[in-house]
């Protein structure tokens, strides 16, 4: 579990520097915008398209990171089922317990 516990953690840190990267293309886009007047046109379409690009980097590699641990996860479940059915049962509990306690 330790180690599902890292490369959850990695890809929480992954999704929050996609989150940093999209932040900062949004304000790209934003300057784009407010400079469209003065900027050419042929300048604005290769900005476009290099931000379009970044997206797709950030995509394709959050993909594959998630793709990694989903069959981390997998392997983890199929090596100890035990492990996995004792810690499904017990997220099911306190999930009940909590769903159970708002009414």
């Amino acid at each position: 579990m330790a180690k599902e516990d890292r490369e959850m953690r990695r890809l929480q840190a992954s999704v929050r520097s996609l989150q940093g990267a999209l932040a900062t293309i949004a304000g790209e886009i934003e300057s784009i915008g407010a400079t469209g007047k003065t900027v050419g046109l042929d300048q604005a379409k290769a900005k476009i398209d290099e931000i379009r690009e970044q997206i797709g980097d950030l995509v394709t590699g959050q993909i594959e990171r998630a793709e990694e641990v989903g069959e981390s996860v997998r392997r983890s479940v199929v090596e100890n089922p035990f492990t996995a059915m004792s810690a499904a049962f017990v997220a099911g509990l306190a999930a009940a317990v909590l769903l159970g306690a708002r009414r």
